[in-house]
């Protein structure tokens, strides 16, 4: 493996089955042809569907970076860049750790570092001894003992003073770094010069002598406010403009455990998501062990107080009005925007499609709602109907105050809903397909609150099915084939999750951006409707995601995923084949990398899994 130090042995995780078949018909393969009959057999099994589906560490994780090495070797390190500032605070590491960590440095095939090293008045003499054999090997090594310990902020403000590049970056005393990590992100840093943060996906490492195992890996969805404001997506690796860091004032003493999360917050308030930049690659490996919150919160406790008050620090500064509440355990937090004051007018366009409407169903949705300024728009298909069931729509609209919009033949629901947001008065709408209903009665104030910003053109409310599971949170992309060849296909990402469960590190029960997102639920301000010329009806059942896709492709309008705002629904959500014309808009975007959703993964029913390298 291109991440194993030499003696090394690459180990996955004990299981059974197609995929430890495969991993030994690679062996095989690779003794008979040759590494490039091992890549090549890979390539097959990906395409097979010998990896499909969840989880995504193991086997598939070991495949999928074999061949990713194989794609990343084809390309060296930029010929020109920046210098970077590697900052290390370092306090009592177990040394074979700090040696690890230091190694992975000098194997970086981007030569122009510095690693500012910091000691923080380390007990053991032993982290003294690691950092000078290293200085004294190579100049490139600068260090730093401070006389007093001041714990993370203070040290890796001490590195900061110390640096020289353009860029610095955030490394552990434990852990290690790939070798053309800094390559990959001074590459980025050429292509975009506009960038302040620049940050990678990362995995997990367990590290003993003779064994070197990579698992865990958390591959991005790339940059997202809100997701941000959740959970520091950011995290490993991080690099940071030097200039940026010193505006801010580095690292903010009394928020130790939470540091860079506070430190990306901070980036965002002041230079916006714009400024953000993904790589999507694993380019950090995190150790775990009993100190380190790899392993959980629990290693350390005040990291939640710290994130918190990070948080409510952000949300000041940007004048927003938001509560947080963190999650057992953990530092995700679930984020609630305050509706606007005063509130606008929003209506709730119901749309009934046919017959089997549960005029029950359709009575909660017009009444249990605690959105106080609101009116009712009920569209149905007039020609579906018989008249004494548009008798009762008459007497329902009539005693929730509401209004009733027949529309002439069968339309399906986008028909309807253009019809309802014609006649609707508000300045926001919400669309709701008849038969769902929902949980609670503040999921409009939710969905207001995350709506009355000026990033976002619309809000998306999950689904869930009688039995409890998700019907869908938001769309992703899949493509048909159990290897992801064939045509683009957009489903509803965590599909048949339960309710209860998080999914890909807990995104499902985060607010969080996404692509486009489903019609029922789906709110948005009457003006960005108008604008972008309401639902296309020639992108068919795709109608809605072409919508929330034109926002964000022409207006830079994202849409969020709420977690909090489920709607009951009797409808099983199935994936959708994207049509001739939704397919010539959107194919390029989607294919390549779709906004949201990392590239190397892929939907499918039974949950994420890695699309392969180059495909």
């Amino acid at each position: 493996m291109l991440s194993a130090l030499p003696g090394d042995r690459a180990v996955g995780p004990d299981g059974g089955g197609l995929r430890e078949h495969s991993a030994c018909l690679a062996d095989e393969a690779e003794r008979v042809g040759g590494k490039a009959a091992r890549l090549s057999l890979l390539r097959a099994l990906f395409a097979r569907g010998a990896f499909a589906g969840p989880p995504l560490t193991g086997p598939p994780y070991d495949a999928w970076r074999e061949l990713d090495a194989a794609r990343r070797e084809e390309s060296g390190p930029p010929d020109a860049g920046p210098l970077l500032s590697v900052l290390l605070p370092v306090y009592n590491p177990r040394p074979e750790h700090l040696d690890r960590a230091l190694t992975s440095l000098t194997r970086q095939t981007w030569l122009r570092w510095e690693c500012c090293a910091v000691d923080d008045a380390s007990t053991d003499p032993a982290a003294a001894a690691v950092l000078r054999h290293y200085a004294e090997a190579d100049a490139r090594f600068r260090l730093t003992f401070r006389p007093v310990n001041g714990h993370i902020c203070a040290a890796t403000n001490t590195a900061l003073d110390m640096a020289r590049g353009e860029w610095c970056a955030l490394l552990d005393q434990d852990d290690i770094l790939e070798p053309d990590a800094l390559a990959r992100m001074v590459a980025a840093a050429v292509r975009h010069p506009e960038s302040v943060v620049i940050f990678s996906d990362q995995d997990q490492m367990e590290d003993a002598p003779g064994v070197f195992r990579r698992d865990n890996p958390f591959f991005k969805p790339g940059p997202d406010p809100d997701l941000l404001l959740a959970f520091n997506i950011v995290s490993h690796l991080g690099v940071y403009r030097t200039g940026a860091l010193r505006r801010l004032g580095g690292f903010r003493i009394g928020l130790e455990g939470a540091q860079d999360h506070d430190l990306a917050l901070r980036c965002l308030a002041v230079f916006g998501p714009e400024a953000f930049t993904h790589v999507p690659e694993p380019l950090y490996h995190w150790r775990r062990h009993a100190g380190s919150t790899s392993r959980g919160w629990n290693a350390k406790p005040y990291a939640r107080a710290a994130s918190l008050a990070a948080r409510r620090d952000y949300a000041a500064n940007a004048g927003l009005r938001a509560e947080f509440t963190l999650q057992p355990d953990s530092l995700y937090a679930a984020v609630r925007f305050a509706p606007p004051s005063p509130s606008p007018l929003l209506s709730l366009c119901l749309l009934v499609e046919a017959e089997g409407m549960d005029v029950q169903a359709a009575r909660r949705v017009l009444e249990c709602c605690s959105y106080a300024k609101r009116e009712g728009v009920v569209a149905v298909a007039a020609d579906a109907l018989p008249p004494a069931k548009i008798r009762v729509l008459e007497r329902l609209v009539a005693e929730c105050r509401a209004r009733l919009v027949p529309v002439s033949g069968r339309p399906d629901a986008f028909g309807l809903a253009e019809a309802a947001a014609r006649a609707a008065r508000g300045g926001a709408l919400a669309f709701i397909r008849a038969g769902d209903v929902p949980a609670r009665a503040d999921w409009a104030d939710r969905a207001m609150g995350a709506l009355w910003r000026a990033d976002v053109g619309a809000t998306g409310c999950r689904g869930v099915l009688p039995a409890g599971f998700l019907s869908q949170a938001g769309y992703a992309t899949g493509r048909e084939g159990p290897g992801g060849e064939g045509r683009l296909t957009l489903c509803p990402a965590y599909a048949g999750l339960h309710v209860e469960a998080g999914g890909y590190f807990r995104q499902a029960h985060l607010m969080r951006s996404a692509f486009a997102v489903p019609l029922t639920g789906l709110c948005c301000r009457r003006e960005t409707f108008e604008r972008l010329g309401g639902f296309d009806a020639a992108c068919g059942d795709l109608a809605d995601a072409d919508f929330c896709l034109r926002a964000l492709n022409g207006d830079g309008l994202r849409s969020v995923v709420l977690p909090d705002a489920d709607f009951l629904t009797p409808r099983v959500e199935v994936p959708r084949v994207a049509g001739e014309i939704f397919a010539a808009r959107w194919s390029g975007l989607l294919r390549e990398s779709p906004p949201f959703q990392n590239p190397h993964l892929l939907w499918t029913p039974g949950g994420w899994q890695l699309r392969p390298p180059g495909v």
